[in-house]
């Protein structure tokens, strides 16, 4: 059985010390075979708190691949932000926000799918452009047949139940459409700090999509930023003939508690029209 630990949104600067400590308890008492994390570490992308971000993964006993959130660009150095956005995040965190990690069952491909800036005000939404996605694939179709094809990124793909208003990040449909294609499993990410696994409507035809896919959204793992739902991260599990379930582990106060097993057999969640 393979496992996979899915955090999202630390938020170092915002963080609770006692779940962050607790958190990493948990990690290391029986490590996974990787530890995906989906943007966010930072709140507002301070060197101290890329210094606090980088000791908490440093402090993990086991691999881990992370790809960046729009709170990892700093909001305050304006001539950092638009000339060179992920100084401070290749200091301090990895010197490529586009990570990959295999081994003999997994194939995991980061995606960036945070922005500088956008004609629009909001500058923490998201978007996955065609040149990204065309690096996404190849990368995807580059594994090693047989492995479990998963992809890592901040913005959500779907809309969570809890909130079906939810803005998706730009390209979604077009985005999703690719993943069905390559075979991707998996989609793993965060941002809105609610809990969720859907599979999308039919994006390919069924004799073009080569694996059902999962799209999994974390809550806010470790910050006080909580909307509506407590702390939590997502322990997955894959076996041997790839069958996927999702549990969601939850901060109590005291420790992580199992709840219900999220399922994969959800009903399809309607996908935006293309170009979202």
């Amino acid at each position: 059985m393979h496992r996979i630990a899915h955090i999202s949104d630390l938020h170092f600067g915002a963080e609770l010390p006692d779940v962050v400590a607790a958190l990493a308890e948990e990690l290391n008492r029986d490590p996974p075979h990787l530890i995906a994390i989906s943007g966010d570490l930072t709140m507002r992308a301070r060197r101290s708190e890329f210094r606090a971000a980088r000791a908490f993964i440093d402090g993990l006993q086991a691999p881990v691949l992370v790809v960046p959130g729009n709170h990892d660009i700093t909001p305050f150095k304006l001539v950092e932000r638009f000339l060179d956005p992920y100084a401070r995040w290749r200091r301090f965190i990895a010197p490529e926000t586009e990570p990959i990690f295999q081994d003999g069952r997994i194939g995991v491909v980061g995606l960036n799918t945070a922005r500088r800036a956008g004609f629009y005000l909001d500058w923490s939404r998201g978007r996955v452009g065609s040149g990204r996605l065309a690096r996404c694939e190849a990368r995807l179709a580059a594994l090693p047949p047989g492995l479990t094809r998963i992809v890592v990124a901040h913005h959500p793909f779907l809309p969570p139940r809890a909130a079906p208003e939810a803005r998706l990040v730009g390209g979604a449909a077009m985005a999703l459409e690719s993943f069905a294609r390559q075979g991707v499993r998996l989609v793993l990410s965060g941002h809105l700090h609610v809990g969720d696994v859907a599979e999308p409507a039919a994006v390919v035809p069924d004799d073009a999509a080569k694996e059902r896919l999962t799209v999994v959204l974390s809550a806010t793992s470790t910050s006080h930023r909580l909307r509506g739902e407590p702390n939590a991260f997502n322990d997955i599990r894959i076996d041997a003939n790839g069958r996927v379930d999702v549990v969601a582990r939850i901060w109590t106060g005291q420790g992580w508690r199992q709840v219900a097993p999220r399922s994969t057999e959800a009903s399809p969640a309607q996908i935006l029209a293309p170009g979202v």
